[in-house]
């Protein structure tokens, strides 16, 4: 590269002009990987392209960036003293960037990038960043949503007026569903939020959730642990999803969570309105913390041909309570002997069964086959109506956590804790 600066004398976000095959390519510098031999900027449309370093014919600065460290200097608008706003970080494609190693995203940034994608941040006061972990959300644990929960508590007691949690999308609704029952009541909006697209990609979702999840908790009037994602493909308006009632329902649209059985609590729009609607929980005076839980609960997918091994392997593994996902209304295979066995062995061990449907919209029933008033007969079994179905595995382990008493266990799983379950559905509920 005759007559042009070595890729080594680049710094982080300097803006270069590369002349590569002959196009003249013009972007903000990132890194130089030796072992690769790749060069890598950021384009003007937000996307970064990797270029085999030997095929570009020179590479010249046009204006030195500000460098990486301004992307890791200390914000000013983190205060962690009285904060306005609390924001709980949990890794996830949220706090995710490139790794040009593997060619994969993994979660890599450190707080203060949150205020560099979301300037808009500034103006919701003081704010305090609290990293509790960082991990993709597949591996999220129970015992984190207990972590969780403790901090958001925390949070909540040093006067902060909201609370939003960015975390990875796939196993959001567990989370968010785990945070309406072990804070209940709640005296502030506790927002989940993601990124279906990492925050160096030009289409990336990133920042309109953190600023639309940001106006939600700091100005939304529901006491509930709520979702803000998009609500189309496009930067329209957020939906303001009820934790407990919502679920991803596409692994790369935008606009991946939708409302199950129930409509969204509200809309939120970047201009900064609220459309909310009438049937959210008002905000109670206090927070109470109830971290109680017992993960030793497994779900159990019926589908053609299973056997009831699948129940009593679970039993003999020391499980303390079953989710049954039938199908339909909630039917199991009752004409396989062994599925009939594996039922009458849990009900002898004081196992309770949840039923649960998988076609994901509509209740189950258990008055409209006969082989189902069969299985309700039993004193371990409970019908969830149309609670979702990772609803009912995170409320299984809370309720277990306060009792192993079976009749109790039932009664609880039946009665709405936190508006996770309604008694009919409305005939527009369905794909909203």
């Amino acid at each position: 590269m005759k007559g042009s600066l070595g890729f080594a004398a680049f710094n982080f976000g300097d803006l270069i002009e590369i002349i590569f095959k002959d196009k003249k390519i013009n972007g903000e510098f990132i890194k130089f990987d030796s072992d690769k031999k790749l060069v890598i900027i950021k384009l003007k449309s937000g996307y970064d392209i990797a270029l085999p370093s030997g095929e570009v014919s020179s590479a010249r600065l046009l204006k030195k960036g500000a460098g990486e460290m301004a992307m890791t200097g200390k914000s000013e608008h983190i205060n962690q003293s009285n904060p306005d706003l609390s924001l709980i970080t949990t890794g996830g494609t949220i706090s995710s960037k490139i790794d040009y190693k593997t060619g994969g995203v993994s979660p890599s940034v450190p707080s203060e990038y949150y205020f560099q994608i979301t300037p808009g941040l500034k103006d919701f006061g003081k704010i305090e960043v609290n990293p509790v972990m960082n991990v993709l959300s597949e591996n999220m644990k129970p015992s984190d949503w207990v972590k969780i929960a403790r901090a958001a508590y925390t949070s909540i007691n040093n006067g902060a007026k909201g609370v939003i949690v960015t975390m990875g999308t796939d196993t959001m609704h567990y989370a968010a569903a785990a945070m309406s029952f072990l804070l209940n009541p709640l005296s502030v909006p506790i927002v989940f939020t993601g990124a279906q697209r990492s925050t160096d990609r030009g289409s990336t979702d990133a920042s309109t959730n953190l600023l639309l999840s940001a106006m939600t908790a700091s100005r939304w009037g529901g006491g509930e642990s709520v979702i803000c994602m998009h609500a189309t493909p496009n930067d329209d308006y957020n939906f303001i999803l009820r934790g407990n009632r919502a679920r991803k329902m596409h692994s790369e649209r935008r606009d991946a969570f939708r409302p199950i059985n129930t409509k969204p609590l509200g809309r939120v729009f970047l201009d900064g309105r609220i459309e909310a609607a009438p049937w959210f929980i008002e905000k109670a005076k206090e927070t109470v913390l109830n971290p109680k839980i017992d993960d030793k609960v497994r779900m159990i997918v019926s589908y053609p041909g299973m056997k009831g091994e699948q129940i009593t392997d679970a039993i003999r593994e020391g499980v303390h309570g079953l989710i049954l996902v039938g199908t339909g209304f909630g039917n199991l295979p009752l004409d396989d002997p062994s599925v009939r066995k594996a039922l009458s062995k849990a009900d002898s061990e004081g196992i309770p069964l949840a039923v649960t449907s998988q076609t994901i919209y509509g209740p189950t029933n258990r008055f409209v086959y006969s082989t189902m008033r069969e299985i309700s007969a039993r004193k371990n079994i409970v019908y969830l109506g149309n609670m979702i179905t990772e609803t009912a595995l995170v409320k299984m382990m809370f309720v277990l956590g306060q009792t192993k008493k079976v009749e109790e266990v039932k009664r609880l799983m039946e009665k709405p804790l936190a508006g996770e379950s309604s008694d009919r559905n409305e005939v527009d509920d369905f794909l909203v």
